[in-house]
């Protein structure tokens, strides 16, 4: 188990909830598939794939998963279905379908081809560090992110909770490491960076693969572009691209890391994965903490 993004948030007040009184109140609200009527369903399912406990613990983290399932109803079916009916309509009447009356008939229309959609089904993971009080969503997309935690706040019936960054403007930060050429150590960088300019035009340059000290990146933030994303190593364990909302995306955990759960068989499967969760997550934490040394946050840990 290995995440490859990292949206974190941490609590507002002590979260405290046990393991125990955690997977009780995921059970409650527990995956189902969708039935015939239903265009999509959301639920928790086991952390770990074909066992029973829905959280998994390791190291005082708690994994979990949530699963969503939606019908798959293209657009243009249901326009062309739309459109086929109104003309009828119009056509018996001698006269124009209102507004209204169209999006009851289009609501008609997708009820009567639930049944006949195909699914698809997605997994979202996320894990609750109880001792640093936070929670990590491996996605890279927010949107996926809030969506998570409003379920699980659903779920806890709070979760109080803010986004881990600084309070003050990260792009400028990052602007000063690039133009400086100084990283807090044990930082360097990587070779992604995107920079945008902040006036009505808001230019872009993105670079990919490129030297991020040479003159040509110098020259962007000379006239006027900040560091909106920047490809960084830590401690040459993991490389990761920092944006500007301090979402952490595109991880990669290097070798050295990897390499220190070779003598654990691919065999046993569960062994596997929970050894390679539990230095997946030790490794991000410490990540996370050598980032909130640097920035001025309240989520300083």
């Amino acid at each position: 188990m290995w995440f490859n993004n990292a949206f974190t948030y941490y609590f507002t007040k002590p979260f405290d909830t046990s393991i125990d009184s955690l997977e009780s109140a995921l059970a409650e609200h527990i995956f189902r598939p969708c039935g015939t009527q239903d265009q999509q369903k959301q639920g928790w399912v086991s952390a770990i794939p074909g066992t029973q406990n829905l959280v998994h613990k390791a190291n005082n983290n708690a994994l979990l998963c949530l699963k969503t399932e939606e019908k798959i109803l293209p657009t243009s079916v249901v326009k062309d279905a739309l459109e086929e009916k109104v003309q009828l309509i119009e056509a018996e009447r001698g006269q124009k379908v209102g507004k209204k009356e169209k999006q009851t008939i289009k609501e008609e229309i997708v009820q009567q081809l639930l049944p006949k959609a195909f699914t698809k089904s997605s997994r979202l993971y996320a894990y609750i560090n109880y001792d640093l009080q936070r929670i990590i969503v491996n996605t890279s997309s927010a949107n996926k992110a809030e969506n998570l935690l409003a379920f699980l706040r659903q779920s806890l019936g709070s979760l109080p909770i803010l986004p881990f960054k600084p309070n003050s403007e990260l792009i400028v930060m990052l602007t000063q490491w690039v133009k400086n050429d100084e990283l807090p150590t044990p930082f360097e960088f990587s070779t992604d960076i995107e920079l945008k300019a902040l006036d009505e035009e808001a230019a872009v340059a993105k670079l990919k693969n490129h030297d991020v000290t040479e003159e040509e990146v110098q020259l962007h933030i000379s006239n006027g572009k900040f560091v909106h994303k920047l490809g960084l190593v830590w401690d040459e364990k993991i490389k990761f691209n920092l944006n500007e909302d301090a979402a952490i995306k595109q991880i990669k955990f290097l070798d050295v890391i990897k390499e220190q759960n070779e003598d654990v068989g691919n065999d046993d499967k569960l062994a596997k994965f929970d050894a390679d969760f539990a230095l997946m997550s030790g490794e991000l934490d410490q990540l996370l903490n050598e980032l909130a040394k640097h920035w001025d946050t309240e989520s300083e840990q």
